[in-house]
């Protein structure tokens, strides 16, 4: 009898040990399970892009490239990279971030500013993530950084969309292009020969109300018309078969 209840003790142990055992592809990290996300260090390229998942953003994973850290949000098959401020970083993309997300598009905010960083975010979205396209955010600083990266027309963008930032245009690719700006900055005409000198047929300007500098835009009344005309920019306008 005492052989019999010594051998039911090891079953159940058994039974309990293979069931806390983690899934293909999870992790099990201070008593979570993670699952590997695309972009991660030594993470492998995706078979396939993560299809869209409209209306949940998500929150964000960090992960580490070799120029410096960033934040993904994971979603769908088309990129968007952020760029920041110099007086901000990248966790301040959080709420526009979690609303592309939301929305389908897979992205990734940058904390290095600078054209080697710009470059290699949109090779992990295109290779890591396998993202069909990337459309580049860059404000204020990011946007001149954004500028440096793209002067020699990279393979896999499919637009720029550049907040509160001016620069040469004129060896851009043909991808589309918003210039964005509000109307206390004096950037309008500015803004506009930009639009004219850049390559491609669809270039275009919004100045909003008010004297607020590229993100800080968010932070006023004028917040949900920027990011409503990103996404209108993002759906309508982009060339995702760029690339």
């Amino acid at each position: 009898m005492i052989a019999r209840l010594v051998a039911s003790l090891v079953v159940c142990l058994v039974f309990t040990l293979v069931s806390m055992a983690p899934g293909p592809g999870v992790a099990l990290v201070q008593g979570q399970n993670v699952t590997v996300a695309c972009g991660g260090q030594g993470t492998p390229p995706a078979a396939e892009p993560a299809e869209a998942t409209p209306g949940a953003g998500g929150e964000s994973e960090r992960v580490e490239l070799e120029t410096g850290e960033a934040l993904l949000w994971p979603a769908g098959d088309r990129g968007v990279l952020l760029l920041h401020g110099a007086a901000y970083d990248a966790a301040s993309w959080e709420p526009q971030a979690s609303v592309l997300a939301g929305e389908g598009y897979t992205v990734l905010a940058l904390e290095t500013l600078s054209p080697e960083a710009v470059l290699e975010g949109n090779a992990s979205l295109t290779g890591e993530c396998g993202v069909a396209g990337v459309t580049i955010v860059g404000a204020s600083a990011g946007g001149g950084a954004a500028l440096g990266a793209l002067a020699d027309d990279p393979a896999g963008v499919s637009g720029l969309i550049l907040l509160g930032a001016t620069g040469e245009v004129e060896t851009l690719g043909d991808y589309p292009k918003l210039f964005t700006a509000s109307e206390g900055e004096g950037l309008a005409d500015q803004l506009e020969t930009m639009a004219d000198n850049a390559p491609g047929e669809g270039n275009e300007t919004l100045i909003l109300p008010g004297s607020a500098h590229a993100q800080a835009i968010f932070e006023t009344d004028q917040g949900d018309v920027l990011i409503e005309a990103m996404l209108s920019f993002l759906e309508d306008t982009a060339s995702w078969d760029a690339g």
